[in-house]
């Protein structure tokens, strides 16, 4: 097996509730809030801005049984397999290595709108990362999620989204 181009964040602990609240403090204290609790804005490669939820935090690093029919409700319990990633979301924001494709795609909400997302995906990881494009030009992106992708997602992601760009670090 290949390297991949970041390494994986490995926390231990006793119980897995430990284990889920350490890989939260690292996904707040990295995306959330700075020292002082304000909250954080990160700038991408492609100069926007994107902000993280403290709540996005369970959607983001659960897993779905079934992605094709759960209708983004994660019943997987806690992954592991997404949870050490964590830290690769801002190395694709940074585009720090890789190739990066960007997508964009608009999808229905639980409550039956529309939303315009963008779609990160690191090509030589299948790695995605997605977030709402925000409601008011000028305001940051809002993060969703980020995962680990199969082809066949990736396949849809292709088939159903518009490639915007593609870019090399």
């Amino acid at each position: 097996m290949a390297e991949s181009l970041w390494p994986q964040l490995r926390l231990k602990a006793d119980t897995e509730a430990e284990l889920i609240e350490l890989y939260r403090q690292v996904y707040i204290e990295t995306y959330v809030f700075d020292e002082q609790g304000r909250k954080k804005t990160l700038t991408g490669w492609d100069g926007q801005h994107y902000q993280f939820s403290a709540y996005a935090f369970d959607h983001a690093f659960t897993e779905s049984k079934d992605y094709r029919t759960s209708s983004g409700i994660n019943d997987g319990g806690f992954s592991k397999k997404r949870a050490r990633r964590i830290l690769w979301i801002k190395e694709v924001l940074a585009l720090s290595a890789g190739t990066i494709q960007r997508y964009s795609q608009t999808r229905k909400t639980d409550r039956g709108r529309q939303a315009k997302r963008r779609t990160m995906v690191v090509v030589e990881e299948q790695y995605v990362v997605v977030f709402n494009d925000p409601k008011t030009p000028g305001e940051p992106f809002q993060f969703v999620t980020a995962f680990p992708a199969d082809r066949s997602y990736l396949a849809r992601l292709r088939r159903e989204s518009y490639l915007a760009e593609t870019r090399k670090s």
